[in-house]
């Protein structure tokens, strides 16, 4: 069995930043890549950014949500973990919904909610359509955060398991989704075929409705 990669930050940080991607049902790397693009190579919630600088932390918040959402007296000082409450809290506050995607969530960060256009574009001429490219496997974002957070510390691999087991992984843990998934493809695959049909059946039918 290979080693896990423990990623570069503080386990604290590494794992409140995976439970938050599970939360807003995001790939955690895709999720990783959005706050790399924000806050910076190695996720930094204390860096100062946007125009005039007078933006700050894991998705640059301006200064209105700075007085909402932080404490000032922990601006300069925050954790990753300390300051992800925020992020959520920010999300849930402008209409995001989990399972929205993450080009929706950029948006509702770039935009101030979900639902702007994805060629609209900020000050610096960023869209989200422009970069979302990046935030997808293979994209210079997301190989970053998988180099920054590295294994999920709740991920098992799906090669590694049973087929039943297959079905809970590839489907997203959603119970629904789950049972949907083995009762309408469990009958129509033999147990040979299981190992290699079933997962690509699944990843297709765990993408409806994203």
């Amino acid at each position: 069995m290979a080693t896990p990669r423990v990623g570069i930050l503080p386990s604290a940080d590494r794992q409140a930043i995976f439970e938050a991607a599970r939360k807003l049902k995001l790939n955690p790397y895709e999720f990783g890549a959005f706050l790399s693009l924000e806050a910076g190579a190695n996720m930094d919630p204390n860096i100062q950014g946007g125009a005039g600088g007078r933006h700050y932390g894991l998705i640059q918040f301006g200064p209105g949500e700075q007085q909402r959402y932080l404490d000032p007296a922990k601006k300069g000082q925050y954790t990753r973990a300390e300051q992800i409450p925020a992020v959520l809290r920010y999300f849930e506050d402008r209409g995001y919904k989990p399972g929205m995607g993450i080009e929706r969530a950029y948006a509702t960060v770039l935009g101030g909610n979900p639902n702007v256009s994805l060629n609209a574009k900020d000050s610096f001429g960023t869209s989200v359509a422009g970069v979302a490219s990046r935030f997808k496997p293979g994209g210079d974002l997301y190989k970053n955060a998988q180099r920054v957070l590295g294994d999920d510390p709740g991920f098992v691999s799906v090669a590694a398991q049973p087929a039943q087991q297959q079905t809970k992984t590839l489907a997203g843990q959603d119970p629904l989704l789950i049972e949907m998934a083995n009762r309408i493809f469990s009958p129509i695959l033999t147990p040979k075929s299981q190992s290699s049909s079933l997962p690509g059946l699944l990843k297709l039918f765990g993408s409806i409705g994203q």
